[in-house]
């Protein structure tokens, strides 16, 4: 079949012309939900925000015990409990109330991801007042692969095994007094991330744990 040049007509002005507007509104479709995608993004960055401004925290000595948890067959300690206490107190007028903890081991070993910690109200009310009101809870180390922490603690898998016991409650303070370079070794330059809520917005509190604390 022999070709043949053809003139532009009305008609193919009318449809090129839909065609490069139908261009021109996708793409300024895409950029529109780019910008609401950039500005969710920005609300999500500034809706977690650090205010020590609107609440105040800080860590307390606890007077609880370190649990330690035998493995299997009892020949070797699973696990270690160590507690934590923190108060903490609301500066601001409105609800604000502790929603949860992110935790950061500084052994990823012992402690991975975010942490096994959990920390609630003495009271059981989550939402705190003007005056400094006292959380507690724990941290959970899983310590059956660490050859050290096994052979410092040893006196206490025998003793369960003895016992014939799964765990052992040992005061903190004496466990302090005679385990503290196994602390400072292995523990020591943990954080932990406090998050507050208003029923709007995140506040996020950053603490370093210091697991040698005393009461002045």
């Amino acid at each position: 079949t022999e070709g043949f040049l053809q003139t532009e007509t009305p008609i193919d002005r009318i449809i090129e012309y839909k065609k490069n507007n139908n261009k021109i509104m996708m793409k300024t479709t895409h950029m529109k939900y780019m910008g609401y995608a950039i500005a969710a993004a920005v609300l999500l960055l500034y809706g977690c925000v650090s205010e020590r401004d609107t609440v105040s925290v800080r860590q307390v000595e606890s007077k609880a015990f370190i649990v330690l948890r035998a493995g299997e067959g009892r020949k070797n300690i699973f696990s270690l409990k160590y507690p934590l206490a923190f108060e903490f107190r609301k500066n601001v007028r409105r609800k604000i109330y502790y929603f949860d903890s992110s935790y950061f081991a500084k052994n990823d070993e012992l402690c991975p991801g975010t942490g096994e910690c959990r920390i609630e109200a003495n009271d059981n009310d989550e939402y705190l007042t003007d005056k400094y009101k006292k959380f507690e809870g724990n941290v959970l180390y899983t310590i059956e692969g660490n050859d050290t922490m096994q052979r410092t603690l040893s006196e206490y898998c025998r003793a369960m095994l003895e016992e014939k016991k799964d765990t052992i409650h040992i005061p903190l303070e004496i466990f302090k007094e005679k385990h503290g370079e196994l602390i400072r070794e292995y523990l020591d330059g943990d954080s932990i991330y406090l998050h507050f809520h208003d029923h709007k917005r995140f506040y996020d509190v950053l603490l370093k744990v210091d697991f040698l604390i005393k009461e002045k």
